[in-house]
């Protein structure tokens, strides 16, 4: 059977459980919460797949019979709109009639007068919470939803799940009160399960180990890290071996180390290399040439240009402090940035570069990564990293 010339390497949606790389033991972490009601907290930077996780744990388990409701917590305008989708989905997944459906959002959400809608084409209701006018704050409204959830699922003898991905937009739209509120409710909930998954790490993580805040121990934690290299190198040789390409060992390594172990962006550049590669096969040059870490550093580099009216509308945005600071970031490998010695080669004060660092984590240019024991800054996006090293060869 001759090699698929499919490329292998996918970025940019959610991927299925065959196109994941290892990711095994936060699989059941998730798993096992939505199974057993638990409660979890998944934390990790941006592209490192938590959406993808999510879905295909969340895949699984309805495949076991649990009602699972998923939601990205960024594509609401607000809580109000949030909770409404969430009273809608509990009425459409967890009432078994079309006909008891209306009676079952009266019920379950009286105190909210719901306003229920029927969208015949697709099956799905709508809910209008006219409850929610008049409230200084949708927290409370979103909680009453949450305790309609437990009361849906319990009624219903089946199990449930809500997970809900960018969790700290709830929290930073709630207000102070939002935390204590939300826990007040959800643990008392025994037929929910719930998964709380976000990106801003170090929010995130004083939240979960900060005993004097509310979410402290409410539930299991895991932290998502990089994918093991060796696991994912041997999962970028495998990808170029199914098209009867080849990939150096050093290759791999270059793709890692210039990806800076960014799932998201491990996969983008390993595609980019394996376009490279089957263009020279297509061009009558065999099987096409090896890739090494020097074809890597160019594809690498051409991918970085590609992309460089987006990265210079970024720069532009950002004060010469910033800029300076973003320079040390990638020059520094991030590690002592604050030092005097830092400070002096980059002629910022220590005040002035750390107040540059926080607006560049603000901006989500920059995230401080300390899952290693120490802290080390790194550029959110691994080719804007290496647009600014171009920038820096160019003076």
């Amino acid at each position: 059977m001759p090699p698929h010339r499919t490329n292998p390497f996918q970025f940019g949606r959610e991927l299925g459980p065959d196109e994941l790389v290892d990711r095994v033991s936060e699989l059941n972490a998730i798993g096992n919460t939505l199974s057993r009601a638990g409660k979890l907290f998944l934390i990790g930077p941006r592209r490192y797949g938590k959406t993808s996780l999510l879905r295909v744990a969340a895949t699984r388990a309805e495949s076991a019979g649990v009602r699972v409701m998923r939601y990205d917590a960024q594509a609401f305008p607000g809580l109000t709109e949030l909770a409404e989708r969430i009273a809608a989905d509990t009425v459409t997944r967890l009432t078994p009639t079309f006909e008891k459906a209306a009676k079952a959002a009266r019920e379950l959400f009286r105190s909210l007068s719901p306003r229920a809608s029927f969208d015949a084409q697709d099956g799905t209701w709508t809910l209008s919470l006219a409850g929610a006018q008049g409230r200084t704050t949708p927290v409370p409204l979103l909680v009453d939803v949450l305790d309609g959830v437990e009361r849906a699922a319990q009624q219903a003898k089946r199990k449930a799940a809500i997970v809900l991905d960018e969790f700290q937009e709830v929290i930073e739209q709630g207000g102070s009160d939002a935390e204590e509120q939300i826990r007040a409710a959800i643990q008392r909930h025994s037929h929910v399960a719930y998964v709380f998954a976000g990106s801003k790490t170090r929010m995130l993580t004083d939240m979960v180990s900060n005993h004097a805040r509310p979410f402290y121990r409410l539930g299991a934690v895991h932290f998502l890290g990089p994918v093991p290299r060796d696991d994912f190198a041997t999962f970028i040789a495998d990808g170029f071996a199914s098209a009867g390409l080849t990939i150096h060992a050093d290759g791999a390594t270059a793709v890692l180390d210039l990806a800076d172990d960014v799932p998201y962006n491990v996969q983008l550049l390993a595609s980019a290399c394996w376009e490279w590669a089957d263009t020279n096969r297509a061009r009558g040059r065999g099987a096409g040439s090896p890739v090494s870490a020097a074809v890597v550093s160019d594809v690498c580099e051409k991918e970085a240009r590609r992309l460089d009216p987006l990265y210079t509308q970024i720069w532009a945005g950002l004060t010469v402090p910033q800029r300076q600071a973003a320079r040390a970031v990638v020059a520094e490998r991030g590690v002592g940035l604050t030092s005097t010695n830092v400070s002096k080669r980059y002629k910022l004060p220590t005040s002035t570069m750390q107040r540059a660092l926080s607006a560049l984590e603000l901006k989500l240019l920059v995230r401080l990564d300390g899952t290693t024991g120490a802290e080390r800054y790194r550029l959110d996006d691994p080719l804007f990293a290496a647009w600014i090293r171009i920038l820096q060869s160019l003076g």
